[in-house]
């Protein structure tokens, strides 16, 4: 599943609990300073919607080219937008499934 930003890819896994990874090559981003700081706001970007992600699921996030020069809220939108269509979300992101 992919958007301009980003392309996402998950497979279940044995742990119980989701693992995210993010994918910057060298083709978005010819310096290791400029791809981890590309990681680091993915990272950031995603962070939102741990609470609400399915558990036992592996999820990668493969950088595009236009993803170099997203926001921080760009980037969050489009993770939030892709793991709603790909219905890897329980809850909405911002809101916990816990009881009160």
């Amino acid at each position: 599943m992919s958007s301009r930003l980003l392309i996402l890819a998950w497979s279940p896994n044995d742990i119980g609990r989701p693992r995210i990874g993010f994918v910057v090559s060298k083709r978005i981003a010819k310096r290791a300073v400029e791809r981890n700081h590309l990681k680091r706001l993915l990272g950031e970007a995603a962070r939102a919607c741990l609470p609400g992600l399915l558990p036992g699921i592996d999820i990668v996030f493969s950088a595009r080219n236009a993803a170099s020069s997203a926001t921080l809220q760009t980037l969050a939108g489009d993770i939030r937008i892709l793991l709603q269509r790909a219905k890897l979300l329980t809850a909405p992101p911002g809101t916990t499934n816990q009881i009160s």
